[in-house]
Protein backbone atom coordinates (compact mmCIF):
# COMPACT_ATOMS: atom_id res chain seq x y z
CA UNK A 1 0.00 0.00 0.00
CA UNK A 2 1.27 3.22 -1.01
CA UNK A 3 0.55 6.45 0.93
CA UNK A 4 0.66 9.55 -1.59
CA UNK A 5 -1.37 12.45 -0.05
CA UNK A 6 -1.95 13.70 3.45
CA UNK A 7 -5.20 13.31 5.24
CA UNK A 8 -8.06 15.56 3.87
CA UNK A 9 -10.63 15.35 6.38
CA UNK A 10 -10.21 12.99 9.42
CA UNK A 11 -10.75 9.76 8.83
CA UNK A 12 -13.36 7.73 10.86
CA UNK A 13 -13.48 4.44 10.12
CA UNK A 14 -16.55 3.54 12.59
CA UNK A 15 -18.42 5.64 10.67
CA UNK A 16 -19.23 3.81 7.71
CA UNK A 17 -23.14 2.64 6.63
CA UNK A 18 -22.49 0.45 3.74
CA UNK A 19 -21.32 0.08 0.32
CA UNK A 20 -22.49 1.58 -3.07
CA UNK A 21 -20.75 -0.32 -5.69
CA UNK A 22 -21.50 2.02 -9.23
CA UNK A 23 -20.61 -0.10 -12.29
CA UNK A 24 -20.91 1.85 -15.74
CA UNK A 25 -22.39 -0.54 -18.63
CA UNK A 26 -23.26 -0.69 -22.06
CA UNK A 27 -23.95 -3.73 -23.52
CA UNK A 28 -21.93 -5.94 -21.49
CA UNK A 29 -24.96 -8.53 -21.15
CA UNK A 30 -22.48 -11.84 -21.30
CA UNK A 31 -20.58 -10.64 -17.59
CA UNK A 32 -22.98 -8.13 -15.95
CA UNK A 33 -25.54 -10.97 -14.69
CA UNK A 34 -22.03 -12.71 -12.59
CA UNK A 35 -20.49 -9.21 -11.49
CA UNK A 36 -23.55 -8.10 -9.56
CA UNK A 37 -24.20 -11.82 -7.89
CA UNK A 38 -20.13 -11.69 -6.95
CA UNK A 39 -20.81 -8.36 -5.62
CA UNK A 40 -23.54 -8.75 -3.36
CA UNK A 41 -21.66 -12.29 -2.63
CA UNK A 42 -18.13 -10.71 -1.78
CA UNK A 43 -18.40 -7.41 0.06
CA UNK A 44 -20.06 -7.30 3.36
CA UNK A 45 -23.78 -5.67 3.59
CA UNK A 46 -25.13 -3.55 3.79
CA UNK A 47 -24.06 -2.86 0.27
CA UNK A 48 -25.83 -1.47 -3.17
CA UNK A 49 -25.03 -2.38 -6.30
CA UNK A 50 -25.99 0.40 -8.67
CA UNK A 51 -25.41 -0.49 -12.92
CA UNK A 52 -25.34 2.22 -14.93
CA UNK A 53 -26.65 1.21 -18.14
CA UNK A 54 -25.53 3.58 -20.98
CA UNK A 55 -28.11 3.04 -23.57
CA UNK A 56 -27.31 -0.41 -23.99
CA UNK A 57 -28.56 -2.20 -26.88
CA UNK A 58 -28.25 -6.18 -25.31
CA UNK A 59 -30.34 -6.56 -22.43
CA UNK A 60 -27.54 -5.58 -20.36
CA UNK A 61 -30.10 -3.79 -18.16
CA UNK A 62 -32.54 -6.01 -17.75
CA UNK A 63 -30.14 -8.76 -16.81
CA UNK A 64 -28.49 -7.09 -14.25
CA UNK A 65 -31.79 -6.26 -12.47
CA UNK A 66 -32.36 -9.84 -12.42
CA UNK A 67 -29.19 -10.33 -10.63
CA UNK A 68 -30.10 -7.94 -7.90
CA UNK A 69 -28.65 -4.74 -9.17
CA UNK A 70 -30.21 -1.33 -8.79
CA UNK A 71 -30.63 -0.19 -12.40
CA UNK A 72 -30.45 3.41 -14.04
CA UNK A 73 -31.02 3.05 -17.91
CA UNK A 74 -29.43 6.66 -19.29
CA UNK A 75 -31.25 7.91 -22.76
CA UNK A 76 -28.68 6.95 -25.50
CA UNK A 77 -25.09 7.01 -25.20
CA UNK A 78 -23.74 9.18 -22.86
CA UNK A 79 -20.26 7.91 -22.43
CA UNK A 80 -18.53 6.23 -18.97
CA UNK A 81 -18.21 9.65 -17.24
CA UNK A 82 -21.85 10.64 -17.34
CA UNK A 83 -22.44 7.42 -16.74
CA UNK A 84 -20.24 7.09 -13.25
CA UNK A 85 -21.39 10.59 -12.13
CA UNK A 86 -24.82 9.51 -12.88
CA UNK A 87 -24.12 6.42 -10.05
CA UNK A 88 -22.79 8.85 -7.83
CA UNK A 89 -25.61 10.59 -7.38
CA UNK A 90 -27.83 7.75 -6.43
CA UNK A 91 -24.83 6.64 -4.03
CA UNK A 92 -26.21 6.68 -0.45
CA UNK A 93 -23.23 4.31 0.67
CA UNK A 94 -20.27 5.90 3.38
CA UNK A 95 -18.16 3.90 0.76
CA UNK A 96 -18.20 4.33 -2.83
CA UNK A 97 -16.61 1.32 -4.86
CA UNK A 98 -16.08 1.73 -9.03
CA UNK A 99 -16.02 -0.96 -11.32
CA UNK A 100 -15.84 -1.64 -14.85
CA UNK A 101 -18.52 -4.11 -16.72
CA UNK A 102 -16.39 -6.14 -18.40
CA UNK A 103 -15.73 -9.03 -16.09
CA UNK A 104 -11.75 -8.17 -16.89
CA UNK A 105 -11.42 -7.17 -13.00
CA UNK A 106 -11.34 -9.68 -9.98
CA UNK A 107 -14.55 -9.06 -7.28
CA UNK A 108 -12.25 -10.52 -4.58
CA UNK A 109 -9.98 -7.58 -4.86
CA UNK A 110 -12.13 -5.07 -3.95
CA UNK A 111 -12.06 -6.23 -0.43
CA UNK A 112 -8.76 -4.66 -0.06
CA UNK A 113 -10.08 -1.56 -1.27
CA UNK A 114 -12.53 -1.79 0.56
CA UNK A 115 -10.43 -2.41 3.85
CA UNK A 116 -7.99 0.34 3.03
CA UNK A 117 -10.65 2.93 2.73
CA UNK A 118 -12.11 1.96 6.23
CA UNK A 119 -8.60 1.91 7.59
CA UNK A 120 -8.76 6.00 6.74
CA UNK A 121 -7.83 6.24 3.32
CA UNK A 122 -9.99 9.07 1.19
CA UNK A 123 -9.31 7.48 -2.30
CA UNK A 124 -7.77 3.63 -2.98
CA UNK A 125 -7.14 2.74 -6.39
CA UNK A 126 -6.75 -1.03 -7.60
CA UNK A 127 -3.24 -0.84 -9.31
CA UNK A 128 -2.89 -3.36 -11.70
CA UNK A 129 0.91 -2.40 -12.24
CA UNK A 130 1.81 -3.26 -8.72
CA UNK A 131 -0.75 -6.58 -8.91
CA UNK A 132 -0.61 -7.97 -12.04
CA UNK A 133 -2.12 -8.02 -16.13
CA UNK A 134 -2.69 -11.98 -16.92
CA UNK A 135 -1.85 -12.43 -20.51
CA UNK A 136 -3.66 -10.79 -23.16
CA UNK A 137 -5.14 -8.29 -20.52
CA UNK A 138 -3.76 -4.95 -22.05
CA UNK A 139 -2.18 -4.18 -25.05
CA UNK A 140 1.28 -2.94 -25.35
CA UNK A 141 0.13 0.62 -26.87
CA UNK A 142 -2.70 0.81 -24.02
CA UNK A 143 0.21 -0.27 -21.48
CA UNK A 144 2.62 2.49 -22.30
CA UNK A 145 0.33 5.04 -22.76
CA UNK A 146 -1.11 4.89 -19.15
CA UNK A 147 2.38 4.62 -18.09
CA UNK A 148 3.14 8.02 -19.84
CA UNK A 149 0.26 9.60 -17.75
CA UNK A 150 1.46 8.35 -14.94
CA UNK A 151 4.84 10.14 -15.56
CA UNK A 152 3.44 13.59 -16.41
CA UNK A 153 1.05 13.72 -13.79
CA UNK A 154 3.91 13.30 -11.59
CA UNK A 155 6.19 16.04 -13.40
CA UNK A 156 3.22 18.76 -13.54
CA UNK A 157 1.45 17.62 -10.26
CA UNK A 158 4.58 16.17 -7.68
CA UNK A 159 2.80 13.42 -6.90
CA UNK A 160 2.93 10.07 -8.08
CA UNK A 161 0.71 7.17 -8.93
CA UNK A 162 1.02 3.37 -10.39
CA UNK A 163 -1.98 3.40 -12.15
CA UNK A 164 -3.70 6.40 -13.09
CA UNK A 165 -6.22 4.84 -15.09
CA UNK A 166 -7.65 2.35 -12.89
CA UNK A 167 -11.01 1.83 -13.09
CA UNK A 168 -11.12 -0.33 -9.82
CA UNK A 169 -11.23 2.48 -6.87
CA UNK A 170 -13.37 3.15 -3.63
CA UNK A 171 -13.96 6.64 -2.26
CA UNK A 172 -15.39 8.04 0.90
CA UNK A 173 -18.26 9.54 -0.52
CA UNK A 174 -17.42 12.71 1.75
CA UNK A 175 -14.66 12.83 -0.84
CA UNK A 176 -16.59 12.41 -3.81
CA UNK A 177 -19.58 15.09 -2.91
CA UNK A 178 -16.41 17.78 -2.87
CA UNK A 179 -15.23 17.24 -6.32
CA UNK A 180 -16.23 19.40 -9.72
CA UNK A 181 -16.26 16.77 -11.97
CA UNK A 182 -17.03 17.51 -15.55
CA UNK A 183 -15.82 14.61 -17.44
CA UNK A 184 -17.85 12.80 -20.07
CA UNK A 185 -16.04 9.83 -20.80
CA UNK A 186 -13.03 7.69 -20.18
CA UNK A 187 -11.08 10.26 -18.40
CA UNK A 188 -13.27 10.62 -15.95
CA UNK A 189 -10.61 8.54 -13.85
CA UNK A 190 -8.06 11.04 -14.35
CA UNK A 191 -10.38 13.94 -13.38
CA UNK A 192 -11.26 11.91 -10.22
CA UNK A 193 -7.99 11.32 -8.78
CA UNK A 194 -6.47 15.25 -9.58
CA UNK A 195 -9.71 16.45 -8.20
CA UNK A 196 -8.65 14.05 -4.86
CA UNK A 197 -5.07 15.24 -5.37
CA UNK A 198 -6.76 19.15 -5.04
CA UNK A 199 -8.78 18.48 -2.10
CA UNK A 200 -5.16 16.93 -0.16
CA UNK A 201 -6.88 13.82 0.05
CA UNK A 202 -5.07 10.82 1.36
CA UNK A 203 -4.91 8.68 -1.47
CA UNK A 204 -3.57 4.49 -1.35
CA UNK A 205 -2.75 1.85 -4.06
CA UNK A 206 -3.62 -1.46 -3.89
CA UNK A 207 -2.38 -4.61 -5.96
CA UNK A 208 -5.23 -6.16 -8.10
CA UNK A 209 -5.23 -8.44 -10.86
CA UNK A 210 -6.03 -7.85 -14.41
CA UNK A 211 -7.83 -10.48 -16.95
CA UNK A 212 -8.55 -10.18 -20.17
CA UNK A 213 -11.96 -9.88 -21.75
CA UNK A 214 -14.12 -13.25 -22.85
CA UNK A 215 -16.61 -11.37 -24.80
CA UNK A 216 -17.67 -7.98 -26.10
CA UNK A 217 -15.01 -4.92 -27.15
CA UNK A 218 -14.22 -1.83 -25.66
CA UNK A 219 -15.26 1.52 -26.66
CA UNK A 220 -11.95 2.75 -25.60
CA UNK A 221 -10.60 4.66 -28.49
CA UNK A 222 -6.67 5.60 -28.33
CA UNK A 223 -6.31 8.37 -30.11
CA UNK A 224 -9.76 10.47 -29.36
CA UNK A 225 -9.92 9.30 -25.45
CA UNK A 226 -5.86 9.55 -25.32
CA UNK A 227 -5.72 12.85 -26.18
CA UNK A 228 -9.03 13.95 -24.05
CA UNK A 229 -6.86 12.33 -20.69
CA UNK A 230 -3.83 14.43 -21.61
CA UNK A 231 -6.12 17.65 -22.11
CA UNK A 232 -7.51 16.90 -18.74
CA UNK A 233 -3.96 16.75 -17.26
CA UNK A 234 -3.08 19.74 -18.67
CA UNK A 235 -6.11 21.74 -18.32
CA UNK A 236 -6.21 21.08 -14.63
CA UNK A 237 -2.91 21.94 -14.20
CA UNK A 238 -3.79 25.68 -14.68
CA UNK A 239 -4.85 28.12 -12.51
Amino acid sequence: MTRLQGPFEQARPGDVPGISVIVPARNECPTIGRLVRELRRILPPPVDVIVVDDGSTDGTGQTALEAGARVITLAGRRGKGRALRRGFDEATGGLVVTIDADGQDDAEDLLRLVEAARAGADLVIGSRFLGRFEPGAISRLNYLGTRFFNHLIGVLYGFSVTDSQAGVRCFRRVLLSRMRLQATEYEIETEMLLEAARLSARIVEVPVRRMPRGSGRSSFSRVRHGLRILSTILRKRLP
